[in-house]
């Protein structure tokens, strides 16, 4: 006779279980937590990139490409107003004539496209203040 005893196996728990058993505010928490890891990138993506938003009459403030953002045209902080939106650019396109047609133009700006898509200038003349 032998005394061979097989290991206990534990009972593997289910997701289902694992999460009825969690106080409420946890599951509160947890929810939350999944929403944001979901919307985070959309928001960054959609929000963060405010030339992208731009059109013709908006204004903005800013003097270099990473601090450009979109303000009221009432806000003292308001520099430059959008005088023209170019799309379908590439950075070739982005030279002294490309606003042309927006004779007021002081600056341009260039953003570049994104998922294989040209990007866009953004002619820009100085916000009446």
């Amino acid at each position: 006779m032998s005394d061979i005893t097989q290991p206990e196996q534990k009972s593997k728990k289910s997701i289902g279980t694992w999460f009825r058993n969690l106080r409420t505010v946890s599951k509160f928490r947890l929810i939350l937590f999944g929403i944001a890891v979901l919307v985070a990138p959309f928001a960054i993506y959609a929000g963060l990139d405010e030339p992208n938003q731009a059109k013709a009459g908006d204004c903005m403030a800013g003097q270099s490409t990473s601090d450009l953002r979109m303000v009221e045209c009432t806000d003292a902080a308001a520099e430059w107003k959008v005088l023209g939106r170019l799309e379908g650019k590439s950075e070739a396109d982005h030279n002294d004539t490309v606003c042309a047609a927006y004779p007021e133009t002081e600056a341009s700006f260039y953003e570049d496209g994104r998922r294989f898509r040209k990007g866009y200038i953004l002619c820009l003349g100085a916000a009446a203040k």
